[in-house]
């Protein structure tokens, strides 16, 4: 895929740095008369440009800007992406799944007007007046980016070759889009991403304009500014892979061109194409995501909420972070808890037993039941000992117990440390831990976690654990509360001790379900000390801790975090009462509901339905089209101009692929998906209908002209029919566009046969219906 430039560049002469031809091109035909008969009619094609542009941008900023001081009340995501920008301000550690850019760029907008993020917009429907939030200036911010895109459509279709009327057509049907202004006009990321999206479109349409001034300045400007906004584009949003997707295959196929040994070209010069390309498209974008993550890292220096998804080292790098004032050495005979790292839950138990039976009526051992509490008790409290201390740890432990004096080098001796074999008793009940080969009450493929007496010598094998701490290179590193991730592992049954969010019935307390699970070493098996009872630290243990605790490099950082995005972005399935799938996005068949007031306002996140399904028929045109032309090939014959077919095939080909690319993909993702997802697709889309209305109405493609039908195309298809063919589809978009506005900036209540007017599908679920 690639675009198509105009008629003139393909005309120049490759310079010295350019591509060669390994033969001069056949001439092109000359324009029609001379220079004094196309003056007047290019200097009118020039000044309609502009008039259009201005009328697009004028519109985009009307559309996005009315009335953006209401709702006065957090409206959908604002919840997520507002906090986020308070958090900036406030310089506390957060944890989102997507980069940092689109957010950072949202509270600039508010350290420019000095907002301290003293909200954090904990639910919807909050109002921000009374809490003092300057929301009109951070919607304003984002909006700006938004009132862009409709403008950024209509350059990239005049740079691409397309009339006047059909990039207007495009850049309009983008203006008046229902979706587009809801999203555009409330403190949300999408379209801060597809702004830097297409504005990399636009840049690499420019840059391959130049193809035939390889190396100059602008070429080099161009290039450069592609590399620049995609790499914006995925800092904002991991969805800007699939713009990079885009740009990449075009790529690829501009070098096998140049590859091509007819153009002349040497190996040399494919190799100094390609290494501009690589460093400006994978260098330059990969620079940029790694510095934006940065400059996130160095803005967020304190501890906040997002440090608890973090590994104990990188929450030590946080200031006021606890981790760096409770971290001890854990001794053999200190009682200490077990908390466990996904689910927050605590290792427990009591003296209740297991029923002699479950629901699908197994049979248990009826053994001291060992569950997760939510909470920290006295009976969340282990005594830990060592497998085989013997009368040394016995004496020890009673002189500890005592109150005697221990020395450092003595009470050195006893720490614990990775790998070792420990027994871990109850404190409250005098028990150890035990695990066995009789299933856990909610899962039959783990093993059941119960307690064993202290004096039952026959199944003693069955209390002995081995701790491994993860990271840990050898058997000399120490376990210390909160910053060591444990495992705790059966030495008999190489078991790991595990549990998960779902709750046990009442017989057990509607704790969490504690087992052992077969494979030890994954992730959700891992276990903190957060305590150890009776031990706080002293002012000159905290200055000692921060004086060692370990440090962390950016890179370190950046890829736990990545990581960490990754897999909670995949882990996204709960399921949400407004989400849809892929295959109803271009049908328009669901919306969402961002906000409901109590006097019967709404926003309902709804795309234009006469829009989309324009777009739809257009794409499926283009197909026809497409489908037509090969198969009439196939018997020889040809109904357009080799020129128009290499238009339809790469400016156009280009833009359907764009579609595709940012559709597609979405049906691979297992994660909770919603119609916003679709909206970067939704503008190419609409950029499809520009398209084919210039192919089924235009015979001047800026030179790329229907020769077979010379003078008669403006008979058969007059210029007024065009232009009223125009207006009527701009004029019902743009009715449709009102009659839905009340539900896309909620600023008026509607009757339930109002709103029932706006149900054009059964399957919108607006609210307040009768």
């Amino acid at each position: 895929m690639s675009i198509d430039a105009p008629y003139q560049a393909r005309r120049r002469q490759p310079p010295a740095g350019g591509v060669p031809s390994a033969k001069p091109a056949a001439p092109e035909p000359e324009p029609e008369a001379a220079a004094p008969a196309r003056a007047a009619p290019n200097a009118l094609v020039r000044n309609s440009s502009s008039y259009a542009f201005t009328a697009v941008a004028v519109l985009s900023f009307l559309t996005r800007y009315w009335r953006i001081w209401d709702p006065a009340q957090v409206v959908f995501d604002e919840v997520h992406f507002g906090k986020f920008a308070s958090y900036y301000l406030r310089r506390q550690y957060y944890f989102d799944v997507h980069p940092p850019l689109a957010k950072m760029v949202v509270a600039l907008g508010g350290w420019l007007v000095g907002y301290d993020g003293a909200f954090l917009f904990d639910k919807i429907a909050m109002d921000y007046m009374a809490n003092g939030v300057p929301y009109i200036i951070l919607r304003s911010w984002v909006a700006a980016f938004g009132v862009a895109l409709p403008m950024l459509v209509y350059m990239i279709m005049a740079e691409s070759g397309y009339s006047v009327m059909a990039a207007a057509l495009a850049a309009v049907l983008v203006a008046f889009d229902n979706a587009l202004v809801t999203q555009g006009r409330l403190i949300l990321l999408d379209n801060i991403m597809i702004f830097f999206m297409l504005a990399a479109v636009y840049s690499y349409v420019r840059f391959f304009k130049l193809r035939y001034q390889a190396f100059g300045a602008r070429w080099w400007g161009w290039l450069l500014a592609t590399g620049t906004m995609l790499g914006c584009a995925v800092s904002c949003k991991l969805v800007g892979l699939l713009t990079i997707a885009l740009v990449g295959s075009a790529v690829l196929y501009d070098l096998w061109r140049i590859l091509d040994i007819r153009r002349g070209t040497t190996v040399a010069q494919v190799a100094r194409h390609f290494a501009a390309r690589a460093f400006a498209l994978i260098a330059v974008p990969f620079a940029l995501y790694l510095g934006f993550f940065y400059v996130h890292f160095a803005v967020l220096t304190r501890s906040g909420p997002g440090d608890a998804y973090h590994t104990p080292k990188f929450q030590m790098q946080l200031i006021d972070n606890p981790m760096t004032k409770t971290t001890f050495d854990v001794h053999y005979g200190d009682e200490i808890a077990f908390r466990h790292r996904d689910t927050g839950a605590y290792l427990d138990s009591w003296t209740g037993r297991y029923p002699l039976r479950y629901e699908d009526q197994r049979v248990s051992s009826q053994g001291q039941q060992v569950t997760g509490a939510a909470a920290l008790s006295d009976s969340g409290y282990w005594r830990i000992k060592p497998a085989d201390g013997g009368a040394d740890f016995a004496a020890f432990l009673v002189r500890r117990q005592a109150g005697a004096a221990i020395e450092p080098d003595e009470l050195a001796r006893w720490a614990v440390h990775n790998l070792d074999r420990v027994q871990l008793e109850h404190v409250t009940t005098g028990t150890n831990l035990r695990t066995h080969d009789v299933a856990s009450p909610m899962m039959s493929t783990n093993m059941e976690f119960t307690t064993l007496a202290l004096n039952d010598t026959a199944s003693a094998a069955d209390t002995v654990w081995q701790i491994k701490i993860d990271g840990a290179s050898s058997n000399t590193t120490r376990l210390q509360t909160s910053a060591s991730l444990i495992r705790v592992v059966s030495e008999r049954h190489g078991v790991a001790m595990w549990t998960h969010k779902k709750q046990l019935p009442e017989w057990g307390r509607k704790h969490q379900e504690i087992n052992g699970s077969k494979k030890p070493d994954e992730k959700s098996a891992l276990w903190t000390v957060p305590v150890i009872r009776g031990r706080e630290s002293t002012p000159e243990e905290q200055a000692e801790l921060l004086r060692k605790r370990p440090r962390m490099g950016f890179l370190a950082k950046y890829a736990e975090l990545q990581a960490l995005m990754i897999r909670h972005n995949n882990a996204l399935t709960t399921t949400h009462p407004f989400q849809s799938t892929p295959i109803t996005w271009p049908l328009l068949a669901r919306g969402i509901s961002f906000w409901t007031s109590k006097d019967r306002k709404q926003i309902y996140l709804l795309g234009n339905p006469i829009g989309w399904w324009l777009a739809d028929c257009a794409l499926v045109a283009y197909g026809a089209v497409m489908l037509c032309m090969a198969l009439l090939a196939r018997r020889n014959i040809h109904v357009v101009d080799g020129v128009v077919q290499r238009h339809l095939q790469r400016s156009t080909g280009f833009i359907a692929g764009a579609w595709a690319l940012h559709y597609l993909p979405f049906f691979l993702m297992g994660r909770s998906l919603f119609l916003h997802h679709y909206l970067p697709a939704a503008i190419f889309a609409y950029m499809m209908v520009g398209a084919m209305f210039h192919f089924f109405s235009t015979d001047d493609y800026q030179r790329f002209a229907l020769r077979h039908w010379d003078g008669r195309a403006r008979a058969l298809v007059p210029s007024v029919v065009v232009a009223v063919v125009c207006v009527a589809i701009i004029a019902v978009h743009v009715a449709t566009f009102a009659h839905f506005a009340p539900i896309t900036y909620g600023t008026r209540s509607l009757t339930p046969a109002e709103v029932n007017s706006r149900r054009w599908l059964s399957t919108y679920d607006l609210q307040f219906q009768k």
